[in-house]
């Protein structure tokens, strides 16, 4: 990025948003950033897991004449146990997945050509599984790392599919932060105290977990994992072509409107 730009950071309270946010405004980047409370003096409120705000998100910025060059998809979450967003959908699957996908496609419009979208994904990514079972989650087959692995690996999906469907106006990669000390660190379970005690330690600092997400931002290669100080291609179990189109045509159909479905 060699000229400032306006970036979109959501989840910009969270430790690595945050350190993101910090880095890219101290480089003079115009920073639009998201907080889902709304009581966050300087951010833009956004429930990543709420299509209603996501929509009235948008629509802000579109009343505002504002134009985006670039995107990242920093917020999620990590939970314990099954639960379920207003919509009926499980949180963790609609906040890590669903929101980003719809974010992203609603913001097209508002995209100058050229523009970047950096989406986080996992270490986990290595161990999920994605078919065409994915939305049939219910709380016998919830998994606190599984379900958060899914999501993330369907992310890596819909990023694959969005190159692909806009090559000349989006330049679209992956950024892994590794393990980094942050609230999602805990599990909500017995051994959190002795994780925090003999783990948390040598866990990654927040500037350092958001380091491949600059990285990525300012590059102009597509379709690579950002992660260290490094970037590779994308994982080649990660590429499943067929899989990738058949969760985007899903994912439309369950949370796209119809309307901005066919106009863009």
């Amino acid at each position: 990025m060699n000229h400032l730009l306006t970036i979109i950071v959501t989840g910009a309270t969270g430790a690595i948003g945050n350190a993101a946010v910090l880095a890219l405004r101290s480089q003079g980047h115009n920073v639009i950033a998201t907080s889902r409370r709304p009581d966050h003096q300087g951010f833009y409120p956004l429930d990543i897991s709420n299509p209603d705000s996501i929509n009235s998100f948008v629509q802000n910025l579109t009343s505002q004449g504002i134009r985006i060059d670039a995107l990242l998809n920093n917020a999620g979450t990590l939970l314990p146990s099954y639960s379920t967003t207003p919509q009926g959908f499980e949180r963790v699957t609609a906040t890590n997945y669903l929101g980003t996908y719809l974010l992203t496609r609603q913001l097209l419009p508002l995209f100058n050509p050229g523009a970047h979208i950096v989406c986080t994904v996992s270490l986990t990514c290595h161990f999920a599984h994605v078919d065409r079972n994915f939305f049939n989650l219910s709380p016998r087959n919830y998994s606190q790392l599984g379900t958060y692995a899914n999501s993330k690996f369907a992310v890596a999906l819909f990023a694959q599919e969005l190159q692909l469907r806009y090559p000349d106006r989006l330049v679209v990669n992956l950024t892994d932060p590794g393990i980094v000390n942050s609230r999602m660190l805990s599990m909500h379970r017995w051994f959190d105290p002795l994780a925090d005690l003999f783990f948390r330690p040598f866990t990654k600092s927040p500037a350092k977990g958001a380091q491949p997400a600059l990285n990525a931002l300012a590059a102009n290669c597509s379709l690579q994992l950002f992660r260290g100080r490094s970037h590779s291609n994308i994982p080649r179990r990660w590429i499943q072509p067929d899989l990738a189109a058949w969760l985007w045509q899903q994912t439309e159909q369950l949370v796209m409107p119809q309307s901005s479905s066919q106009s863009i």
